[in-house]
């Protein structure tokens, strides 16, 4: 845990969120400052972790997470996962799920 890492604090139960689902490796919530209708975050319960160096198998675990929510969801949707700083805050692997966007295709 990382104490200056809000997806720590959320995570930990130190900042307070809607938590959709949780488990052992990874809670989901919606984003704090969305861009779209529906946004949500997956996000890993261990810091550190990025696209590149997670687990083959949790990432895959995560994505069949994140292509559950869109298939019932049943609207437009996009998936953007950032890395190694792109537009990241903290080093921290975490999954948009944003919902209703436009431009995207239909189930």
């Amino acid at each position: 845990m990382d104490l200056d890492c809000i997806f720590c604090k959320v995570v930990g139960g130190k900042i307070p969120a809607k938590i959709e689902y949780q488990d052992e490796e990874m809670a989901v919530f919606p984003d704090k400052f969305p861009s779209a209708p529906r946004h949500l975050l997956f996000v890993s319960k261990l810091h550190g972790e990025e696209f590149h160096t997670v687990d083959s198998a949790k990432l895959a675990r995560m994505l069949a997470k994140v292509k559950q929510w869109a298939i019932e969801w049943k609207v437009p949707y996009r998936v953007t996962l950032n890395g190694l700083g792109a537009t990241m805050v903290h080093n921290h692997l975490h999954i948009h799920l944003m919902g209703e966007v436009a431009g995207s295709h239909k189930l």
